[in-house]
């Protein structure tokens, strides 16, 4: 394991101890802060110190999803969050899922991209507690689902028209 495989672990463990403080405390953003920088820091480092591998862009791939797992085990309960939005992000995850399999039946890998899209998406989420305080949880809500159908959308044409597995393709434009 590398160094900048090592950060994605940590960004792992933050995000499933996310899981124990109130939502929106001073632990939880502490928690949700280090989440982020990890994030940042170990694509960065992996680059600039030549550490690129495919263990750690599956590494890297599962820490978003566990991430964005317990960011929403932790905020959704205390939101109301309108029907139609609900079948929208449901339509995403069975959408996402969906790509996965057939990547995984196409592959016989996870599959999980490193779209400029699905960066986007990540950034998003990311931000979403900022952009929340500015314009409001339908919004940024609105902005989310937008930006992760783009990304899902995007993810599931890459997988079905590529022959191989590239995790770094940056968009359906150049795949």
């Amino acid at each position: 394991m590398n160094f900048a495989d090592f950060i994605t672990i940590i960004r792992i463990i933050c995000a499933v101890l996310m899981l124990i403080p109130k939502p929106l405390s001073a632990e939880f953003f502490i928690l949700y802060a280090l989440c982020g920088l990890s994030d940042i820091l170990d694509g960065f480092i992996a680059r600039k110190m030549h550490m690129q591998s495919e263990r750690g862009a599956r590494l890297d791939s599962i820490a978003d999803i566990v991430f964005g797992a317990s960011l929403a085990v932790k905020i959704i309960p205390i939101l109301t969050i309108p029907l139609w939005m609900i079948i929208w992000i449901m339509f995403i995850v069975v959408l996402r899922s969906v790509s996965y399999i057939i990547g995984y039946k196409k592959f016989h890998a996870f599959s999980s991209l490193h779209t400029y899209t699905n960066k986007l998406t990540g950034l998003m989420l990311f931000i979403s507690p900022v952009l929340f305080l500015f314009f409001g949880f339908i919004v940024t809500g609105c902005i989310l689902c937008v930006t992760a159908s783009a990304s899902t959308v995007e993810e599931l044409l890459i997988t079905i028209k590529s022959k191989t597995l590239n995790r770094d393709c940056k968009t359906i434009f150049y795949s």
